[in-house]
């Protein structure tokens, strides 16, 4: 009767695993479970590597062997498992009677149960493989070797586990279990294998002779007709290990193979299965299923969004929550401890009695890290390191363009990354699905955009264990580099989709940068996140420009006086977002300190100074207080055109608007021959092309609008609306305030079909870009309600007209102009009814 002995080595720190966990909902792939080395017998004494030499160094084992045992040292945090069959004394082996010192065998496990693996109570997601790898073990159809790839912690192994309890549990399957996380527990697994099968003794111990090649051994049992079989080869992330004929595909049975190689000679024509982030219905079950009494399903969904929706995160997490002895932490709780410390949050999730609970997200993914440098590829740590000063969420290629690397500053790092390798590391990386390669797809025909998707628990953890020396020049090559790819300066929908795409990016290398806390990486991710910001202000993208203005004014108060000119730049573009965003009091204030300090520091014609009172009208306008409005604007008129002269841009902007809010006072002499001034002289001065020029016919036709002169009002209309497509396109916010005009106008000379077709193109852009009740979406409805009234569908203004008129008292309130103007517009609609 053969016997085995199970020898299993320390991880890297010296410890060995302790036994197998406790099942979860996600359930996640683990080591093999072993033991200390343990003496075989008499003829056998170990002696257990108390630490790990260096990886990559040739050194002197520490361990000795004696009789015929052997020494190895791992290099992984996975087990190394080796099975010894040893025989009888009435066959050709030497007998050998193996004992441990409680009396008991010290043989393998198993490899008929996934020791490997908890049992997951219910594996959530992953319905169409599931699917199709039970239809391909139970039926033999399809392909007969199937990958499982993807990052570790994914639940490849969870999946894989639930595979093969379905399959075997009935009896109609024959199960096999292997660890090919080694090339010694590939070996000694699939001899097992070959032992369960009828193997003979004298078979065994020729191919540990070296008599015999052990993959041929162990595929000649395989291939004998019988019971249908599933071998599973587990945490294959080193293919190479299968290389030499372990995998082969067969008429009798199906091999899953778990690994986060997605690519591999080795796979031949195996079929793949990527097993990704669990969406995210799912991952809050995983949640709810691990700790059912912490939350309510909408917290348990916000907290598996903060943790990436990533297996391993979920069990780690749910593990905590569910196993609270201190302190009664609910998954609110949690979730607000996260946006502190991510990683060591989570880690805190283990338990001492659990093994996989106790492996770090941090040792999970370095190890992919240190294969891949083995491999030749050391520099593929750089580049994943310099990703991690980004934020989880696609970003794109461009950043990493050949060419740009140099000058960035990244060829002076250890190890260096340069342009000529770049490419070859980033196949690395997806190699280990440390990140994902995909094409973000391009609206009406454009081409795709090439992006580098990014996990967030991945980029802490590896942000986190980044030598302190590589923090800085990292930190600010990732700021050099993110300027040189941003956009270029001529507009077009891929650039300002891939601006808004960039714009946590920044907000995170700041953060990332303030907590380096040197002054010179701080300097450059500031410079970063200005040029983004106000490339989206530019080009009408405030509510994207928000978070990061907000961030960027945060760092500029830890890092310069009150009244440092930066500052107060940062505070002012803050301000103007808030305009446009509808929190106008917020930004009335800001504004008002701004300009204060400014009057202090730079004097009261100082064009900074100005324009700070030039920016507060846009926020006092908009709450309808139109004589604080005039004055305010007034005063930037004047004192821009006393300082810069009548013909200056800014100085015909500040008389442009002068005019709009003295027309709203009832002044129609003075805003009518400040209306015609200004479109004279900018056509004059700056051009028939020039932005003032263009808004010059937009204030033209706002003032003769609203002084009753429609027919004249209608073409400086269509030729501002014309030129802000042509230069902003139709959906910037220019654009969609000459439309709102137009509509205005052509309602007036009774052109009510393209005046409703204007304003429902405005309505569907505002309310997608700004929401359904910002001001600016409003003044839309409002003008709606209107076109159906003098339309004739009276019943449809009046419904139209009373939403409208509640969420203007909601917003607004009731003495805000624009709801004193729905209130009128809903009474001529009621009167129109009755």
């Amino acid at each position: 009767m053969p016997v085995s002995i199970k020898r299993a080595v320390t991880r890297p720190s010296g410890k060995p695993e302790p036994g197998p966990h406790r099942g979860s909902s996600c359930g996640l792939h683990g080591s093999s479970v072993g033991r200390d080395y343990q003496t075989a017998g008499p003829a056998e004494e170990f002696k257990g590597m108390s630490e790990q030499h260096p990886r990559g160094k040739n050194v002197a084992p520490q361990a000795v062997a004696h009789g015929q045992g052997r020494v190895f040292q791992a290099e992984r945090d996975q087990h190394i498992t080796e099975h010894h069959h040893h025989y009888s004394s009435d066959s050709t082996g030497p007998s050998l009677s193996p004992q441990t010192s409680d009396g008991f065998g010290a043989g393998p496990d198993s490899i008929r149960v996934p020791l490997a693996a908890p049992k997951p109570v219910v594996v959530r997601d992953r319905e169409e493989a599931k699917r199709r790898l039970l239809s391909a073990v139970t039926t033999l159809g399809g392909a007969r070797v199937h990958v499982l790839h993807g990052m570790g912690g994914c639940g490849k192994t969870t999946l894989a586990r639930f595979v093969f309890d379905a399959t075997v549990s009935s009896g109609a399957v024959e199960g096999f279990w292997v660890s090919a996380a080694s090339r010694s527990a590939l070996r000694a697994g699939m001899l097992s294998v070959a032992a369960e099968r009828g193997a003979t003794t004298a078979e065994l111990e020729a191919v540990q002779r070296g008599l015999r090649p052990a993959a041929d051994l162990v595929w000649g049992y395989l291939e004998r007709p019988g019971t249908p079989w599933i071998l599973v080869m587990d945490n294959a992330d080193e293919p190479g290990f299968l290389d030499g004929g372990w995998i082969r595909p067969s008429r009798y049975g199906t091999i899953l193979v778990t690994s986060r190689q997605a690519q591999s000679p080795v796979w031949g024509d195996a079929e793949p299965h990527h097993i990704g982030l669990l969406p995210p219905q799912d991952a809050a079950l995983v949640l709810s299923d691990l700790a059912p009494s912490t939350g309510s399903d909408e917290d348990a969904l916000e907290l598996a969004q903060a943790v990436g929706r990533l297996p391993l995160a979920l069990t780690l997490v749910g593990s905590q929550l569910s196993d609270q002895l201190l302190e009664a932490v609910t998954m609110a709780d949690f979730r607000n401890r996260l946006s502190h410390e991510p990683s060591v949050q989570i880690d805190n999730g283990s338990v001492p009695w659990d093994s996989d609970m106790r492996r770090t997200l941090g040792s999970t993914w370095q190890l992919s890290l240190d294969a891949l440098a083995e491999r030749g590829l050391p520099d593929a740590g750089t580049l994943m390191r310099l990703f991690s000063c980004f934020a989880p969420g696609p970003l794109p290629i461009s950043l990493i363009r050949p060419g740009e690397l140099e000058a960035a500053g990244l060829g002076e790092l250890q190890p260096p990354l340069s342009s000529t390798r770049v490419a070859s590391c980033l196949r690395g990386l997806v190699g280990h699905a440390l990140v994902l390669v995909e094409d973000f797809p391009g609206q009406d025909g454009e081409r795709p955009t090439r992006i580098v998707q990014l996990h967030a628990l991945v980029l802490d953890t590896v942000f986190r264990g980044m030598p302190a020396r590589m923090r800085a020049p990292l930190l600010a090559a990732a700021a050099r580099l993110f300027v040189q790819a941003l956009p270029e300066e001529v507009p077009t929908p891929a650039g300002d989709r891939m601006r808004n795409m960039m714009v946590p990016h920044a907000v995170q290398l700041l953060e990332n940068a303030e907590a380096e806390g040197t002054e010179d990486v701080i300097a450059e991710a500031l410079t970063a996140a200005r040029r983004l910001r106000d490339d989206l202000v530019a080009r009408g993208e405030q509510p994207s420009a928000l978070p990061l203005a907000q961030r960027v004014v945060e760092a500029a108060k830890q890092n310069f006086s009150a009244d440092d000119p930066k500052l107060l730049d940062d505070q002012h573009q803050l301000a103007g977002i808030l305009v446009w965003t509808g929190d106008h009091d917020a930004a009335i204030s800001l504004h008002r300190d701004v300009l204060a300090r400014r009057e202090r520091t730079l004097g009261a014609d100082s064009p900074d100074t100005l324009t700070s009172a030039h920016e507060l009208f846009f926020a006092i306008y908009l709450t309808g207080d139109w004589p604080a409005a005039e004055r305010t604007i007034r005063r930037a008129a004047e004192g821009r055109e006393r300082v810069l002269g009548e013909g200056h841009p800014d100085t015909l902007h500040s008389r442009g608007l002068l005019a709009e809010v003295l027309c709203r006072m009832g002044d129609e002499d003075e805003n009518v021959r400040i209306s015609e001034e200004i479109c004279e002289i900018s056509e004059r001065v700056l051009g028939a092309e020039h932005p003032i020029t263009i808004s010059s016919s937009l204030t033209r036709a706002f003032v003769l609008d609203e002084v009753g002169r429609a027919a004249e009002a209608e073409a400086p209309a269509r030729r501002a609306l014309d030129a802000y497509r042509r230069v902003h396109g139709a959906q910037h916010w220019l654009a969609m305030a000459s439309a709102n005009r137009l509509a205005m106008v052509l309602r007036g000379l009774g052109q009510w079909e393209e005046a409703q077709q204007l304003a429902e193109e405005v309505l569907e852009v505002r309310r997608t870009v700004l929401g359904d009740e910002h001001h600016h979406t409003l003044l839309i409805r409002i003008e709606l309600v209107r076109i159906a009234q003098v339309a004739g569908r009276t019943e449809e203004a009046v419904r139209l007209g009373r939403e409208t008129l509640e969420a203007c008292r909601r917003v607004l309130g009731d003495d805000h102009q624009e709801t004193i103007d729905c209130r009128a517009a809903l009474q001529m609609a009621e009167d129109a009814v009755q």
